[in-house]
């Protein structure tokens, strides 16, 4: 016999109320099963337990108090369902407006986050800037010829090469400013630069100076800022950077309009009899040069700015200090406060972006709350 056709009958084995053949098989089926064998022996004990213990006297209303209570659980049984159907129902509603809600909000996030940050046209006049000190620096390219053109985005297709110009000021305190200007001399080669104009001076406390023009490369312009930075104690550092792909382009687009103007008006000057046409038709072809002319000089004036970058350096060299003065300088105030100003924007930093987690999470915690309580509903 099976394992749990054994245990449905051990109550009738016990009382001996089954034929002989189910006796027998049962007992056989215990003498080889440990598990049925361990039931049994429990129910064998209950049941010899429940023998010796003297019979509970019942209260004279016990029949109509458990009739009472049998009513009562019946109309109970009735209004479970009822409430399960509701708790049920509640849960589902709740469940959707949070899926919803945390959809539209994922959805919302996702839009905002895949807007291009800037149009092309304030991309052209965009200029960034990193600087630790010194005012906001100002556009560098101020263009008058091209003041005239159409500036609406024309939606420049991908193949177009972009031209960016880009430049940058530093200022470093070095112990001895002759050995940054060889260090200098060594980037630029290194770089395949030139080094533009240089200057230098020494004030009356001592402290010498030395201006530098540097040419670089624009493809290399990043790394010999980094290199730069290395040379010493970096007091002021400013890069730009400007986008004139869009104002390039429409140039040279007007440059071709010109030319082709001016072939036209070149074949009515061969075409002219009188002298008044030809005076008018050269009039207007002058012009027309003049603008071709002016035109391209912006275009090489651009192709040079955005091939070769400019870094204007500046070496100061340290004045020593004496003593403690040159433990306890302005400098290491200084220092002092912008590590204290640093680590309180660290610490709201991480509180702002713990709030931000918690409110992206609360939704799905929610769901987990709600889905939790409507299992456990229904498991009851």
């Amino acid at each position: 016999m099976e394992c749990y056709a054994v245990r449905r009958l051990l109550n009738p084995y016990i009382d001996e109320e089954l034929d002989e053949k189910s006796m027998d098989d049962i007992q056989a089926h215990l003498d080889s099963c440990e598990d049925c064998k361990l039931e049994y022996n429990e129910l064998l004990y209950t049941k010899r337990l429940l023998e010796n213990t003297p019979p509970l006297e019942l209260p004279d209303n016990f029949g109509d108090m458990l009739h009472i209570k049998l009513i009562e659980g019946r109309k109970n049984n009735r209004r479970k369902p009822i409430k399960r159907m509701i708790a049920v129902a509640a849960f589902a509603v709740a469940s959707i407006f949070v899926l919803s809600f945390g959809f539209n909000f994922l959805m919302n996030s996702t839009k905002l986050s895949s807007k291009a940050p800037l149009s092309a046209k304030s991309a052209a006049n965009y200029s960034s800037e990193a600087s630790t000190g010194g005012k906001e620096a100002e556009p560098k390219l101020k263009n008058s010829v091209y003041s005239s053109l159409n500036q609406a985005n024309r939606g420049l297709d991908s193949g177009y090469e972009r031209k960016i110009t880009k430049d940058a000021t530093i200022s470093i305190e070095m112990n001895s400013v002759d050995e940054g200007y060889n260090k200098i001399l060594n980037i630029s080669k290194q770089y395949n630069g030139y080094i533009e104009s240089t200057s230098e001076n020494t004030s009356e406390s001592g402290q010498k100076t030395v201006n530098i023009v540097l040419k670089i490369p624009a493809d290399d312009f990043e790394y010999a800022i980094s290199n730069i930075k290395s040379l010493g104690d970096v007091k002021m550092i400013r890069i730009n950077s400007s986008d004139i792909t869009e104002q390039y382009y429409d140039v040279q687009t007007r440059i071709k309009n010109l030319e082709i103007q001016e072939e036209s008006l070149q074949n009515l000057m061969k075409k002219a009899s009188n002298i008044s046409d030809i005076l008018q038709i050269e009039d207007k072809l002058n012009d027309v040069q003049t603008q071709i002319d002016s035109y391209k000089s912006q275009i090489k004036l651009w192709n040079s700015m955005t091939n070769m970058s400019t870094i204007n350096l500046t070496f100061l060299s340290a004045v020593p200090q004496a003593g403690i003065g040159k433990i306890f300088s302005e400098n290491f105030f200084k220092d002092v406060l912008n590590a204290g100003t640093k680590s309180l924007n660290v610490f709201f930093e991480f509180i702002k972006y713990a709030i931000v987690m918690i409110i992206y999470l609360l939704p799905f915690a929610i769901l987990i709350y709600l889905i939790y309580k409507g299992y456990k509903l229904l498991k009851k």
